[in-house]
Formats: C-alpha cells, sequence, structure tokens
C-alpha cells in the first residue's frame, strides 16, 4: 500500500510538472529549433550547434530532474532501510512467530511513516524543480 502511495503521489507531481512546466520548455525548443532552419546563410555545422543551442535548456532541465529524482529515491530507501534495522535489532536471536509478526508489523508501520513524510516533501520538491526550469528558460 506504501509503495503505491508515493508511486500515485510521484506520478501526480510529473504529470503537473509536465503539462504546466516541461511541455512550456520543449515547445520553446522546438520553436528556437525551427528558426535555426529559416537561416539559409548556415552551414550544416552551424545549423546542428543552433540546434542543440535552443535544446540545452531542456537538456539541462532532465539532467536536473534526474538528480531530484534519484536523489528523493535514495532518501526513501534509507528511511526504509533503518526501518528494517530497527525491526532486525528488535529481535532475539530465536525470535518466535510472534516476535517476528511484532517486528513486521513495527517495520510496515514505519515505512508507512517514511512514505507519508516523504510525499509531504513532494510539493517542495515541486518547487524547487519549477524554479530551476524557470531559471533554465530565461
Amino acid at each position: 500500500m506504501a509503495e503505491a502511495d508515493i508511486n500515485q503521489a510521484v506520478n501526480k507531481m510529473m504529470e503537473s510538472l509536465d503539462k504546466g512546466t516541461f511541455r512550456p520548455l520543449q515547445k520553446n525548443g522546438y520553436v528556437c529549433s525551427v528558426k535555426c532552419f529559416d537561416n539559409k546563410d548556415i552551414s550544416s555545422e552551424q545549423l546542428q550547434h543552433c540546434i542543440e543551442r535552443c535544446q540545452q535548456p531542456m537538456a539541462q532541465v532532465q539532467n536536473y530532474l534526474s538528480q531530484e529524482m534519484q536523489s528523493f529515491q535514495n532518501r526513501l530507501q534509507r528511511c526504509a532501510m533503518d526501518c528494517q534495522d530497527r525491526a532486525q535489532d528488535s529481535l532475539s536471536s530465536q525470535p518466535s512467530e510472534s516476535q517476528i509478526a511484532t517486528a513486521q508489523a513495527g517495520m510496515e508501520k514505519c515505512v508507512s511513516k517514511c512514505v507519508d513524510g516523504h510525499i509531504k516533501l513532494l510539493p517542495t520538491l515541486k518547487k524547487r524543480i519549477e524554479e530551476t526550469v524557470s531559471q533554465a528558460s530565461s
């Protein structure tokens, strides 16, 4: 359940970013690229450089987005691993079925808290991404 919650929240954020932030930036890149073709006085190499310059802001945003999402995922994994470590540490060397079940339930509750905490971070992450895109497109 926790995994579905985080996936749904991240997908919702990404969909919003795509429609409201990334598409306009991509459009600007494509419009800029089309203008490169309008200049009949440049060589093929210059044309390629012009197109690359036009696409550079979106490429920078994609790199930044990958880094941010990787960092977010790493933080969530560390939190979940801490929950697992706590559950293991709570068990004796020869745990009973009941102790294992209790540790498992505690771990699941802990992971659920990790997910909830990280879902609460998404608006801040989204704002940071939007600010970065705004800087890249100016």
